[in-house]
């Protein structure tokens, strides 16, 4: 009934945790900072990335944003890439992370900046010695190794890092979380779930003692450069259950009673070597390591020239999908291409990682005719066989009908800049027929002053809708169109289209209302903007943090399950209160 009663308590502790790329880098090198937060995320508040020192941040908002729940556990990644300003010491400060009133903060991140391009050659990494242990050696009654798939690889190969936790078998671990920052410099980090066949406690024998074994982490690294590649250790505090053992000085009793515990432990750290890739790459080699499979496939056959057609590659396998290249499309003459589209699916259920990364190309024909796209040719080099392996998809076959839209709008075009309703007679002779009032006279006489008519009215309704739409007007009207906005926003699908909705009708508003392009603006010059208006700084603190939960539930599905309704009237209230605070007078657009 106890462990009952504390299992909730436990499920709901939150670890954050924060590490970057490479902790040395040059001048114009930039560094990704990645935040991650792990536990019950139901009350987490916005987050913003961490303040540092000689460096500057590319963009607030984050360059990789990822949700998930995996083995019952919450988890959000950030990451948010940041340039060196100068050579010497750096440091990315504390992240702050609130979830449900309780704040939890990451260590500092000390970053050398080397001058010039110090680090750009590839095998000169820095080495940063550890502390190893062999991965089976026995360490007391509870103890916890890092366990790599293999120990040299090459730059891109996929290394799978299973954590596995070792116990004496009167030990029962219930809950394991990362505690501190962990250093992985020169590797790229994909976190993987734990299946659950590994999260139960399996029996082995280490230096002649009985343990159980679980696994309680997985992480698929990707090496980035070559040489003698550290991983740092990592720590862990774990609640357990300690039962009664036959040895203990309570006897006989002992057995029957258990207590609840914590410990601390740490996973030595380790290194691998990376060594470079085997010459010999083909042309079409972009630098991807695993083994994959490619499908390409055009959406329309025959079109007419101009209208777009879509090719759809699909690269697919086991590997660091979320890095691989676009093959390149060689198009005929008279057929454009343009950069494709790209989206990616990740499984991260299974190890080692795999998933899917499509790239949506759009052709255009210029003109009439047949179009003979060569194939496609796309490379990669597997490390099982440790050799390059080459696919091939196509060719493909576009046939487009008609002139371009060029040649046939080009006399349309010129015919449509004489004005309206003037007609050009040229070569008019009077008919040899008895004089009469022809019909065109007549239709002069009468038309002449009706387009003269028409024409005023024309001007006096362009004069109307420039003032109907001059900063005065706009001002006056933009707490009745983001009310308007906001209704539209209630009737809008579930989920990132409801959120993308409130957070135009606020952004709507703002741009009405102060004239200055607040869907463009970063967070401190949409502070500078509202105070300039007059705002009140408890206000300027409401705005910013509302549209950070607006683009937070965008982009983190999931992230923000709150009431409809409740969100929506909220933002109601802090339209009415900026409204309030940016009013205009009817005659001026002087704000108050």
């Amino acid at each position: 009934m106890l462990a009952f009663a504390l299992g909730p308590g436990a499920a709901a502790q939150v670890s954050v945790n924060a590490f970057v790329d490479k902790t040395e880098v040059s001048e114009s090198e930039p560094l990704t900072y990645t935040l991650e937060v792990r536990g019950d995320l139901a009350g987490l508040d916005p987050i913003l990335p961490p303040e540092a020192r000689g460096l500057s941040l590319a963009s607030p908002a984050p360059i990789y944003q990822e949700r998930a729940s995996i083995n019952g556990e919450g988890r959000l990644t950030l990451r948010w890439r940041y340039r060196p300003q100068a050579p010497g010491r750096a440091t990315i400060l504390q992240a702050s992370v609130r979830v449900t009133g309780q704040t939890y903060r990451t260590d500092p991140i000390p970053v050398e900046v080397l001058p010039g391009g110090a680090r750009s050659t590839p095998g000169a990494p820095r080495t940063v010695p550890l502390p190893l242990q062999p991965p089976a050696a026995a360490s007391g009654e509870l103890f916890v190794r890092a366990q790599p798939t293999t120990r040299r690889v090459v730059p891109g190969q996929q290394v799978v890092l299973d954590y596995v936790l070792y116990f004496e078998p009167h030990l029962r671990p219930q809950r394991s979380q990362v505690v501190g920052t962990w250093d992985a410099e020169g590797f790229w980090r994909e976190e993987l779930e734990v299946p659950l066949r590994d999260t139960y406690a399996r029996s082995v024998t280490m230096g002649g003692r009985p343990y159980q074994a679980v696994t309680i982490r997985r992480i698929a690294l990707f090496p980035t450069r070559t040489g003698s590649l550290a991983i740092g250790p990592m720590r862990f505090e774990v609640d357990l259950v300690r039962s009664g053992r036959s040895d203990d000085a309570s006897g006989l009793f002992g057995s029957f009673f258990s207590r609840f515990d914590e410990a601390e432990v740490t996973a030595p750290g380790l290194s691998l070597t990376a060594v470079p890739l085997p010459s010999g790459a083909p042309p079409s080699f972009r630098g991807a390591v695993g083994r994959f499979s490619m499908r390409a496939a055009t959406d329309l056959d025959v079109v007419s020239a101009g209208e777009p057609v879509h090719l759809t590659v699909e690269i697919e396998g086991t590997g660091n999908v979320a890095t691989l290249a676009a093959p390149e499309v060689a198009p005929p003459p008279g057929l454009d291409v343009f950069p494709p589209e790209e989206d990616r699916t990740i499984y991260r259920d299974g190890a080692p990682l795999s998933g899917t990364k499509r790239f949506r190309y759009t052709l255009a024909p210029r003109g009439g005719g047949r179009y003979e796209i060569p194939p496609l040719r796309w490379s990669f080099f597997d490390p099982e066989a440790e050799a390059y392996r080459t696919l091939e998809a196509g060719p493909f076959t576009v046939e487009a009908t008609g002139p371009a839209p060029e040649q046939a709008l080009g006399q349309r075009e010129a015919d449509a800049s004489a004005p309206l309703g003037l007609i050009e007679v040229t070569g008019w002779r009077p008919a040899a027929e008895p004089a009469t009032v022809p019909a065109w006279a007549l239709g002069v006489a009468f038309g002449v002053p009706l387009l003269a008519l028409l024409a005023l009215l024309a001007l006096r309704r362009r004069a109307d809708r420039r003032a109907d739409h001059s900063p005065e007007a706009l001002a006056r009207r933009a707490h009745p169109q983001a009310a308007r906005r906001l209704r539209a926003a209630r009737a809008a699908d579930p989920g990132p289209p409801f959120y993308a909705a409130v957070e135009q009708a606020i952004r709507g508003f703002l741009t009405e209302r102060l004239g200055v392009p607040a869907h463009g603006l970063a967070r401190p010059a949409l502070r500078a903007a509202l105070a300039d208006a007059g705002v009140a700084e408890p206000v300027q603190d409401a705005v910013v943090v509302f549209l950070a939960r607006c683009e937070h539930a965008q982009f983190a599905p999931g992230a923000a399950d709150v009431d409809r309704d409740a969100f929506a009237d909220e933002a109601a209230r802090l339209l009415a209160t900026l409204d309030d605070a940016t009013s205009v007078s009817p005659t001026s657009s002087a704000l108050r």
